[in-house]
Parts: C-alpha cells; sequence; structure tokens
C-alpha cells in the first residue's frame, strides 16, 4: 500500500520533475508518511472490531445453544433403561440340572424305581457299561404263546422276593474281565425312572448277589438326557412316580 501511494504522490508531483530526477520536497514526504501511519492505525482499529464483533456473536451462539438445550431437556423426558431383574444361585448346592446343557445331573450312585414290580432300588452309574444289568435269580425260560419269555426273581431292598415275568427281547454274549468264558445273558425290557427320567429301557439278566449293587445303569439308559458327576452319589432327585406327562412309555 505505501508503495501505491508513493507511486500516486510521484504521479501528482510530476510537474515538479525533471527529465532525469524527481524533485519531492521534504514536506511532502512527511505528510504522505503521516498518512501512510494513520491509515494503518485505522486498519488496526478495525481489525479489533472486527474481532471484537466475532467474539460477541460467538458468545450470543453459544449462549443460545445453551438455552436450547436447556429447553430440550426439560421438556423431554431422559430415557429410562428397564430394570434387570438380579440373577442369584439357588439355595442348593446340588443342582439336579446342568445350567448349559440341560441334561439331568446324576451321581455314582443312584435311588431309582423299577416297573415292575415298581420298586425303589439302589443302583450304580457305569457310563463304561453298554447295556444296563439286573440282579436275577432263578431265571428260567419258557415259552407263552409261541413266543419266548423269561421267568425270575428280584430281591428288593428290603429283601423281598420279587418273581416276575417278561418277554425275551434277545440274548447277548458278555465277556467280563474277570473271566476267560462269555456268558449268554437274557435281555428283557423294564420301565426304570431316574430322577426325573421315566424310559423302557433293556436289561440283561446275570447274578449280581457278590456285587455292592443290585443294579447297574448303562449308556442306553444315560445317552443324551444325563450327565455323571461320579465324585458324587444321590444327585437325581428322589424317583417318584412321574405324572402322566413326562411318561414317555408304551403301555403294554
Amino acid at each position: 500500500m505505501r508503495l501505491l501511494l508513493f507511486v500516486c504522490c510521484a504521479l501528482l508531483l510530476g510537474s515538479a520533475c525533471t527529465s532525469k530526477y524527481l524533485l519531492i520536497s521534504v514536506s511532502d514526504l512527511q505528510q504522505v508518511e503521516r498518512r501512510l501511519i494513520a491509515q494503518e492505525v485505522q486498519i488496526e482499529m478495525l481489525r479489533a472490531r472486527q474481532d471484537a464483533m466475532r467474539e460477541v456473536v460467538l458468545e450470543g451462539q453459544r449462549g443460545l445453544a445453551s438455552e436450547v438445550t436447556s429447553e430440550i431437556r426439560a421438556r423431554v423426558e431422559p430415557p429410562r433403561c428397564p430394570v434387570v431383574p438380579e440373577r442369584t444361585c439357588p439355595l442348593d448346592e446340588q443342582a439336579s440340572v446342568d445350567i448349559m446343557s440341560g441334561k439331568q445331573l446324576v451321581g455314582a450312585v443312584e435311588t431309582v424305581r423299577l416297573s415292575p414290580p415298581g420298586i425303589l432300588i439302589d443302583a450304580r452309574i457305569d457310563t463304561g457299561a453298554t447295556t444296563s444289568s439286573l440282579d436275577a435269580r432263578e431265571v428260567t425260560l419258557f415259552e407263552r404263546d409261541g413266543r419266548k419269555w423269561v421267568r425270575f426273581t428280584l430281591m428288593g431292598a428290603d429283601g423281598e422276593a420279587h418273581v416276575l415275568e417278561r418277554k425275551l427281547v434277545r440274548r447277548v454274549r458278555v465277556l467280563q474281565s474277570v473271566t476267560e468264558t462269555a456268558e449268554r445273558r437274557p435281555v428283557v425290557e423294564l420301565h426304570v425312572t431316574v430322577g426325573d427320567i421315566h424310559d423302557k429301557a433293556e436289561f440283561t439278566l446275570t447274578d449280581r448277589s457278590h456285587l455292592d449293587f443290585p443294579v447297574l445303569i448303562g449308556r442306553n439308559v444315560l445317552k443324551d438326557v444325563m450327565l455323571v458327576d461320579v465324585g458324587r452319589d444321590h444327585l437325581a432327585p428322589p424317583a417318584d412316580v412321574p405324572s402322566p406327562v413326562l411318561i414317555q412309555e408304551v403301555v403294554e
């Protein structure tokens, strides 16, 4: 800007110029200098006023935004999160159902119900046995109406003898680790209840008088419905007579 003013002054004073030199008096130069200084001061004042006005506008906008926000908060109800019920662990330390799989928990020993004859008796739970087994005495094969049947005696927990007659399903060869010869055992079907599970299952008939438990529950009863905790006993609920809704059996 100074250069522009200087050129303008030089043109106005062109009459005082010679063909080789431009002659300007000291007073004219001082006057131009004062004007330039005055213009710079005026420019600085305009800049300061512009900055002040910008700050005032921004402050007003911030105040307006704050008022609008406060008004919205006053009129709009804040969202409320639903109340989540507190989860509590069951008081019973021996849960009868596995939470992850939904299967019934059973221990190494359980009290089961056999029907017939409808008695409660302790049984060994054995995941290594393919088929369940039953302590049977005086096993006799006979025919009825052209079909093979089995008559045997089952000893109850109270020492009472129960004579049962069941249809022969098949015969299996069982080789035990304590003997070298295989034993042919008849197989019959009985209704068995373990806790809340009620089913019709196959049992091999053999003399288990030398064993601690007269009944052995194998994988044919446990598979897909029970989990076994071999470190504890009697985890399943009492094997009461199931309700009609839970009975999954074929009435003979």
